[in-house]
C-alpha cells in the first residue's frame, strides 16, 4: 500500500509541466561524459540510416525499427488527447485512477494472477497518464509473443475494474493528495499550475481534488476508455526482433478491436506572457524552492534547435552550464540550478528551478536574473556552441541503449511530426545550427523576464 501512495504522489508532481527539483539536482550531479562513454559503446557507429519504416494495418499507422540481435520486442503506444487535460472538470483524477486500475485484473486473471503470469513469461506492461496523453508499453521475449498479446488484449478489452479495487485505489489517492499538500514540491507543483495556467485545463491538479476523487466510479472508467482508446487517436512504435509483416499482424492482434471513431477534442493554446512577477507561498521549510518560467517554442518550430542549444549552454548541461558555474560553483548558493524546455499540445515553456536556504535564496535569484539578461544581450561564443554541439551529437545514440527506449522514441517522432528519417538526420540538424541563429534565439526567448513561483520561508520572516 505504501508503494501505491508513493506512486500517486509522484504522478501528481510530475504530470504535465511539473518538474521535481530532485530531478534537477540529480541532473546536475550525474551529468555523464558522453564522449568517453560513447567511445566504448557498441552504439558509437550506429547511424540508424534507412531503418525506420512506416507500416499500416487495419487503418492504424505505426513506425517500426527492426533489430534482430536480441530476441526481444517492444511496443510503445500513446492515446492522444486522453490525458488529464481532457477529463471533465468534475472528473479530475480519472486518468490516474484508470491507468492504475488497468493492471488490477483483466480477462481470466485477477490482479495477483496477472502479475504472476507476466513475470513467468517475462512480459512487461505498463500505463501512465500525462496532461495530454495516456501512454502504454509492452515488452516481451519473442518466444512469448502470444502470451504477451493475450495479456495486453485482456487489459484493453476486458479490464476487471472491480468495485473493491476502485474503492481501495481511491482511498490511496486521497491519502496521497493529503500528503502532497504538506510537501513543498507538491505545493509548488499545484500553485505553479494554478497561477501560470489559470482558467486552462492544465491548471487542474492531475491527482484531482478530494471531492472529484470521491465521485469517480466504474462507469466513468468504462466510458472514458470507450471514447478515448480508439484507432484514430493511437500512435504506435514497434522495435526489436520482428519483421514488417509480423508487426502488421501484431497491430491487428493488439489494437484491431478498438473503436473506430474518436471525437477530436480541443483545448485552447496557452498564451503565457511573463513580466518578472513573483508569487510567494509561505511554507515552513529549511529550503526555499522555486520554479521560474517564460515562453518557449514548440518541437516543430524553426526556433527549436537554436533555442535547444542556447538553453543547453545556459542551464541544461549540468555542472558545466553557465548558470551552474555562477550560482553553484562560484558562489555556493545552491546544490543545483537548471533550466529545461517543455513542449505540450498547447504550451511550450522555457523553465527552470533551484532550491536554497532562505538566507541565500534572493542572492541566487539576483544572479540568475543577471545571467539571464546577459544571455539575451550577448548570447554564447563560438567555442561554447561547438562544445555543446559535440556533447549533444556524441550523446544522442546513448538514448537508444534499450529496445524499449527506441520504441518510445518512435512514438515521439510521430507525435512531433519529425518524420521516419529523424534518427538518421537528427545530428545533422544540430550541426547545421549557426551561431547567429543561436544568439537570435537567446535574444528572443531569454529577452523575456521569467515569472517565479516560490515556496518556502523568506529570510526576512525568520
Amino acid at each position: 500500500m505504501q508503494n501505491k501512495f508513493a506512486k500517486y504522489v509522484l504522478y501528481a508532481l510530475i504530470v504535465g509541466i511539473f518538474g521535481l527539483f530532485a530531478w534537477g539536482i540529480y541532473r546536475c550531479h550525474s551529468r555523464i561524459d558522453a564522449d568517453r562513454i560513447l567511445a566504448r559503446s557498441i552504439l558509437k557507429d550506429r547511424t540508424f540510416a534507412s531503418t525506420v519504416q512506416q507500416i499500416e494495418a487495419d487503418g492504424i499507422k505505426a513506425y517500426l525499427l527492426e533489430e534482430h540481435s536480441n530476441p526481444i520486442i517492444a511496443v510503445s503506444f500513446a492515446f492522444e488527447k486522453a490525458g488529464s487535460a481532457y477529463e471533465a472538470e468534475n472528473k479530475q483524477g480519472l486518468t490516474l485512477l484508470l491507468t492504475d486500475m488497468l493492471l488490477n485484473g483483466a480477462g481470466e486473471y485477477d490482479a495477483l494472477q496477472f502479475k504472476d503470469i507476466s513475470e513467468e513469461y517475462g512480459v512487461q506492461i505498463g500505463f501512465s497518464a500525462g496532461a495530454d496523453d495516456i501512454s502504454g508499453f509492452l515488452q516481451m521475449p519473442t518466444a512469448n509473443k502470444n502470451m504477451a498479446i493475450k495479456l495486453l488484449t485482456s487489459v484493453l478489452y476486458k479490464p476487471y475494474f472491480t468495485y473493491d479495487y476502485i474503492g481501495l485505489t481511491k482511498n490511496q489517492m486521497q491519502t496521497a493528495l493529503r500528503n502532497q499538500k504538506e510537501r513543498p514540491n507538491g505545493i509548488l507543483a499545484d500553485k505553479f499550475a494554478e497561477i501560470m495556467f489559470a482558467g486552462h485545463p492544465y491548471a487542474r491538479p492531475a491527482i484531482g481534488t478530494a471531492e472529484t476523487i470521491n465521485g469517480l466510479n466504474r462507469a466513468d472508467l468504462v466510458s472514458f476508455m470507450r471514447t478515448h482508446f480508439t484507432k484514430r487517436n493511437i500512435i504506435i512504435g514497434i522495435a526489436g526482433d520482428i519483421s514488417a509483416d509480423e508487426a502488421k499482424q501484431l497491430i491487428i492482434d493488439l489494437f484491431g478491436r478498438l473503436p473506430e471513431q474518436f471525437e477530436q477534442e480541443r483545448i485552447a493554446e496557452v498564451d503565457l506572457n511573463t513580466t518578472g512577477a513573483v508569487h510567494y507561498i509561505a511554507h515552513d521549510s529549511p529550503q526555499t524552492i522555486t520554479r521560474f518560467v517564460t515562453k518557449g517554442t514548440h518541437r516543430n518550430s524553426s526556433d527549436f534547435y537554436p533555442l535547444y542549444l542556447a538553453n543547453y549552454i545556459f542551464g541544461d548541461s549540468g555542472l558545466n552550464s553557465k548558470i551552474s558555474k555562477v550560482v553553484r560553483e562560484k558562489e555556493g548558493l545552491t546544490y543545483g540550478i537548471y533550466t529545461y524546455m517543455t513542449s505540450k499540445d498547447t504550451s511550450a515553456l522555457l523553465s527552470g528551478g533551484y532550491s536554497s536556504t532562505p538566507e541565500n535564496f534572493e542572492k541566487a535569484k539576483e544572479l540568475l536574473l543577471q545571467e539571464w539578461q546577459k544571455m539575451a544581450q550577448t548570447g554564447v561564443s563560438l567555442s561554447e556552441l561547438q562544445q555543446a554541439k559535440n556533447a549533444l551529437i556524441a550523446s544522442h545514440n546513448l538514448r537508444f541503449a534499450s529496445i524499449g527506449g527506441i520504441a518510445e522514441m518512435l512514438v515521439a517522432m510521430q507525435q512531433y511530426d519529425l518524420g521516419a528519417d529523424f534518427l538518421e538526420k537528427r545530428n545533422d540538424y544540430v550541426r547545421a545550427v549557426t551561431l547567429d541563429e543561436v544568439n537570435a534565439a537567446a535574444k528572443k526567448y531569454f529577452g523575456n523576464v521569467p515569472d517565479f513561483v516560490i515556496v518556502g520561508t523568506k529570510d526576512s520572516d525568520k
